[in-house]
């Protein structure tokens, strides 16, 4: 679950993975676009795709942070 609080982006767990979760996890603008997109079922193809369109960034560099945001969403328990 993604919640805005002032100027940073908390995601926090959801059901039993909840009990495991110790802490916060911020989010910058970019890793909230990327946390958004999987959530809406999004590829990390289409993930990437939609970096692409929102920084000034290559293909290539947004494939690599978007696969490096789901391994840390996943190892966080947030993600699946």
């Amino acid at each position: 679950m993604l919640r805005k609080m002032f100027d940073n982006n908390i995601v926090m767990p959801a059901g039993s993975a909840v009990k495991d979760f110790k802490g916060v996890l911020v989010l910058n603008e970019t890793g909230a676009l990327i946390y958004e997109q999987l959530k809406a079922g999004k590829s990390v193809e289409e993930t990437a795709q939609a970096l692409t369109e929102a920084y000034d960034v290559t293909p290539e560099k947004a494939l690599a942070d978007v696969q490096k945001t789901v391994a840390d969403l996943q190892e966080a328990g947030v993600a699946e």
